[in-house]
C-alpha cells in the first residue's frame, strides 16, 4: 500500500501543504505568491509569516502538528485529515 508523503488544498480562502512525513503544517491565506515575506517565532512555537510590504499576518508553520495537535495516529483517510486542518484556517483568520 502506498502512503503519500503530503496532502494539499484550500479550505476556503486558505491554502494548506501538511507534510505527512515530516509532520509539518504550513497554512496559508490566499494561495503562494513570490511575495516577500519573513518568519518569527510565536510564544505557541508556531513560525508566523508576515509580508514584508505591510508586515500583516499571511501564513504560519507547524513543526510536529500531529504529534502536539492530534488525537491517536494519523487518519488514513485525507478528508479525516483535512477536516483536522480546517480549525487551524480559523485561527488564522482571527
Amino acid at each position: 500500500m502506498n502512503t503519500p508523503e503530503a496532502i494539499e488544498g484550500t479550505i476556503g480562502s486558505f491554502w494548506y501543504h501538511y507534510d505527512i512525513r515530516n509532520d509539518v503544517l504550513y497554512l496559508r491565506k490566499g494561495t503562494p505568491t513570490d511575495a516577500p515575506t519573513h518568519g518569527e517565532e510565536s510564544d505557541d512555537g508556531f513560525i508566523v509569516l508576515r509580508l514584508v510590504a505591510d508586515n500583516s499576518i499571511i501564513g504560519m508553520t507547524v513543526i510536529n502538528w500531529w504529534k502536539r495537535f492530534g488525537s491517536g495516529t494519523l487518519p488514513d483517510s485525507m478528508t479525516a485529515i483535512a477536516a483536522s486542518i480546517e480549525p487551524w484556517s480559523q485561527r488564522l483568520a482571527a
